[in-house]
């Protein structure tokens, strides 16, 4: 600031000396005499002026204001491009839902700015419409206006996604409300079924609550999930009766001689029918085949005899049998199992399997082998269901026919479904078929029997069906 001003002082105290100087040499001219031959005036002051330098590129500002007008026709046409953009969004937006003024307005903006596009491309190719000022002014004003456009054409492009964003919140918002309505209608719903639900299964005034929860069915269902694995485990117990050697139809043979089969397969009932049975001696006695007295049963009432029964049902039903034989060796259910062992695996059986080269050197019923943890889980689930047994009342009895007895379909079930029967005849009248072991025991509930299943031996029968387990 002070360089300028001192600038400005010296080029005005030049100015009034210099007017100074004019008066005294006009003056000195008035008086001077005329020049002499050679043209020199004595006593006069010579100024040589100098004109100002030529400037060394002349194209060089041209050029500059060339690329400046290139920038700003680069910009106007990105900012029309964005205002077409924003407007194509707005043209969108206005048809969902369709809003025909706000169709029309975005229609004619886009059309509008493609035209802008086209203006522009055609100065491009032909060059530009107007040249440029000298000072540039013109140049970067069309720049600010070119980025103004751009600004204002992506305002609206934020706008125009805010508006579809806000109305698809809302939408939401909408579906979320009718949701919820949904929602309470279904809890209403739910409740009243509820209700009914428990009135329904209430049991009556003064009646026993242990006794309306069991059923029939109850104890149907459960049971045929323990034959399911007691089948498993004789299939097992063939498979390594066979590897080790054993003639199964002998063993049949042995275990219930004179019995004719319809097929050679079926011998492996017989070897079901012993696993069976073994399984569900003693299931008539409170302990389950326990020395226990009389006396010891007498002396538990039936209501906490039901009640510790239906309570040792579930806290079985919810327990891995293996962890809780390695957890408590001493326990009612690992004594149970190692009667019931002892019982079916007699010492014949096991000498057999030990050391056998084609089942290799493991014992088969160790501890780690998968034979013996079936036998377990068939074990558990045959506890389960006598846990059950004596939570009804009147418990659940168990019955089972012997060989010979004529076949009674309100009692038994013949495990080995058949369309039909080729029997005997005596004196023109065709004789009943006859039971030659019992597989699976029968079960008494109050007036509900549930049928033993039988093998009958009665000869050839025609398209024999095997039902599993």
């Amino acid at each position: 600031m002070l360089h300028k001003f001192a600038l400005a002082f010296k080029t005005k105290t030049i100015e009034f000396f210099a007017e100074e100087e004019e008066d005294e040499d006009a003056d000195r001219f008035a008086r001077s005499p005329a020049p002499g031959a050679d043209g020199v005036l004595a006593g006069q002051r010579v100024v040589v002026l100098k004109p100002d330098p030529l400037n060394p590129n002349p194209s060089a500002d041209g050029e500059g204001k060339a690329a400046s007008g290139q920038e700003a026709a680069v910009a106007a046409a990105l900012a029309t491009a964005s205002s077409f953009q924003a407007a194509y969004l707005h043209l969108q937006a206005a048809h969902a839902p369709f809003l025909p003024d706000a169709a029309a307005a975005a229609d004619a903006a886009a059309v509008s700015h493609l035209r802008r596009l086209s203006e522009l491309k055609r100065i491009a190719r032909g060059g530009p419409a107007d040249p440029p000022s000298p000072d540039g002014d013109g140049t970067l004003t069309a720049h600010l206006e070119a980025q103004v456009r751009e600004n204002q054409a992506l305002l609206r492009s934020f706008d125009s996604v805010v508006n579809r964003l806000q109305a698809s919140l809302d939408a939401k918002d909408a579906a979320a409300a009718a949701l919820r309505l949904d929602l309470e209608a279904l809890d209403d719903a739910n409740a009243r079924l509820a209700g009914r639900l428990d009135r329904a299964l209430a049991p009556p005034p003064g009646s026993d609550a242990v006794g309306a929860m069991l059923s029939a069915g109850v104890f149907d269902s459960v049971l045929r999930d323990a034959l399911r694995v007691a089948h498993r485990f004789a299939r097992a117990l063939a498979e390594v009766l066979r590897c080790a050697g054993w003639d199964l139809a002998a063993a049949a043979e042995a275990a219930y001689p004179g019995v004719s089969y319809s097929k050679a397969g079926h011998c492996r009932y017989a070897l079901l029918s012993r696993v069976c049975l073994s399984m569900f001696d003693g299931f008539d006695s409170y302990q389950f085949g326990a020395t226990a007295g009389a006396t010891e049963l007498g002396g538990i009432e039936l209501a906490t005899r039901r009640n510790e029964s239906l309570q040792q049902f579930i806290e079985h039903s919810d327990a891995d049998p293996m962890e809780l034989m390695n957890s408590s060796p001493d326990c009612e259910f690992a004594q149970f199992c190692d009667r019931k062992y002892t019982q079916l695996i007699h010492p014949g059986i096991e000498s057999s399997l030990f050391g056998n080269s084609d089942c290799g050197t493991l014992p088969v019923m160790s501890v780690a082998s998968p034979l013996y943890e079936l036998f377990v889980a068939m074990a558990s689930s045959i506890w389960t269901v006598h846990r059950l047994a004596w939570a009804y009342d009147p418990a659940v009895g168990i019955f089972q026919v012997g060989r010979g007895t004529e076949f009674s379909m309100v009692y038994m079930e013949n495990i080995v479904r058949s369309k039909g029967f080729v029997g005997s005849k005596e004196l023109g009248k065709p004789v009943r078929p006859k039971v030659g072991f019992t597989v699976v025991p029968g079960f008494r509930l109050g007036g509900t029997v549930i049928q033993c299943r039988v093998y009958l031996d009665h000869g050839k029968r025609e398209e024999d069906i095997i039902d599993s387990i």
